[in-house]
């Protein structure tokens, strides 16, 4: 299926790291788009736009603390100077520490909501005059299914993703006339390379969480990215304030 997405300027935040964010950016190369690759860590920032226009496509390395408007603001504007416009964004970064709430110190609880919620919110208010200005766009953030579960062990982190998705929905009316679309995509427990590498998800932990899913198994970054590619392209032309879950029926 062509996405249309070729020539399309997309903002991908949190490119790094291999997972998620780093599949995607993969995929909009092979698509044709503009790709400017955002990542706090500039190593992984360079890596994946580096890669991009090794695929052939154009691409540009940004650096912005997503937790500071003032960064995000920087990362739009050097899209801008590059490519003359943004038509996508897609928000990615997360961050989570798993202990019961009663155990978190309050600087725990303030870089979680930070990251997961601020970071989200904060990008997408950058982007948004220069949509507005244009009468177009697409946001598509991530979310998680814990923001619906209500899992222990991750009250903030699921606080957070639960106030994206009620976040997207308001705005998703506020922004619609001027022909902007907002979604969000929830993904289950996202077999990834941190994760691995982390020594975190073993073999054993991984065969523990399968058995909670009706799918029998953990979701691959490239299923989560085919969700998030159709909500941002014009194939999901008229889907908007509408959260979609590839999270193995869990949800």
């Amino acid at each position: 299926m062509d996405l249309k997405l070729k020539d399309k300027v997309v903002i991908v935040t949190g490119a790094g790291g291999g997972g998620i964010g780093t599949t995607l950016c993969r995929e909009l190369a092979r698509q044709g788009a503009y790709i400017v690759a955002n990542d706090i860590d500039p190593s992984w920032a360079d890596k994946v736009a580096a890669e991009a226009k090794g695929m052939g496509a154009k691409a540009v390395a940004t650096y912005a603390d997503v937790t500071k408007l003032a960064d995000c603001q920087g990362m739009v504007q050097k899209a801008l100077a590059e490519f003359g416009r943004v038509d996508t964004m897609v928000t990615v970064p997360a961050y989570t520490i798993l202990k019961m709430f009663v155990d978190y110190t309050e600087d725990e609880c303030h870089k979680q909501l930070d990251v997961t919620y601020w970071g989200v919110v904060n990008a997408i208010r950058a982007v948004l005059d220069p949509m507005i200005a244009q009468h177009s766009g697409s946001i598509v953030c991530m979310g998680s299914d814990s923001g619906k579960v209500g899992p222990p062990k991750q009250i903030i982190y699921a606080s957070a993703k639960a106030a994206i998705m009620n976040f997207a929905r308001s705005l998703s009316k506020e922004v619609g006339p001027h022909g902007i679309r907002i979604n969000v995509v929830n993904a289950g427990m996202t077999k990834t390379p941190a994760l691995i590498d982390s020594g975190w998800l073993t073999h054993e932990k991984e065969a523990h969480f399968a058995k909670d899913y009706p799918l029998s198994r953990l979701v691959q970054a490239q299923e989560v990215v085919e969700a998030i590619l159709f909500l941002a392209s014009e194939r999901g032309s008229f889907i908007t304030g509408q959260t979609l879950s590839v999270s193995g029926g869990i949800a």
